[in-house]
C-alpha cells in the first residue's frame, strides 16, 4: 500500500507540519485612531438610520442596521483583542450604504457614507511593521 499512503500524503491527508501559525499583530499605533473613527462612524451611520423610524418598516433597512451593529460588535472585539485576521474579518462585513451619486432618499446619510468610505480606505492598506 505504498503507493496509497504516498497519494494520502501528497493531498494533504497525512504528516504535514502541524506547527501552530504565529499571530501576526495589528500595528495599534497606527491602527487604533483609525479603527476608532471606523466605531464612531458606525455608530453615527447606526444612530441616524434608526432615527428614519418610516424606513425602519423597510426590511432591508432594518437588515443593514442590523450588519452594522455586528460589525460594530467585531469591531469593539477587535479593538480588545487585534489581530489581522480580526481586521479582516471586520473589513469583509462592513460595506457602504452605496457607492457613486447619491440615491434617492439617502441625501441626509450621504455625509456619513462618506466618512464611513474614508474611514475604511485607510484600514485597507498595510500599516508599517504588519
Amino acid at each position: 500500500m505504498g503507493w496509497w499512503s504516498d497519494l494520502v500524503a501528497r493531498v494533504g491527508g497525512g504528516g504535514g507540519d502541524e506547527t501552530p501559525v504565529a499571530e501576526r499583530p495589528l500595528n495599534m499605533d497606527v491602527r487604533g485612531p483609525e479603527l476608532t473613527e471606523l466605531r464612531e462612524t458606525l455608530e453615527a451611520l447606526v444612530d441616524a438610520m434608526q432615527a428614519n423610524t418610516a424606513r425602519m418598516d423597510n426590511p432591508g433597512w432594518r437588515g443593514r442596521v442590523r450588519d452594522y451593529s455586528y460589525a460594530l460588535g467585531g469591531l469593539r472585539d477587535l479593538q480588545r483583542t487585534p489581530t489581522r485576521d480580526g481586521l479582516y474579518e471586520v473589513l469583509g462585513s462592513v460595506r457602504p450604504l452605496y457607492r457613486g451619486p447619491v440615491p434617492e432618499g439617502y441625501e441626509e446619510l450621504a455625509p456619513l457614507n462618506e466618512r464611513l468610505l474614508a474611514a475604511l480606505a485607510p484600514l485597507r492598506e498595510p500599516a508599517p511593521g504588519e
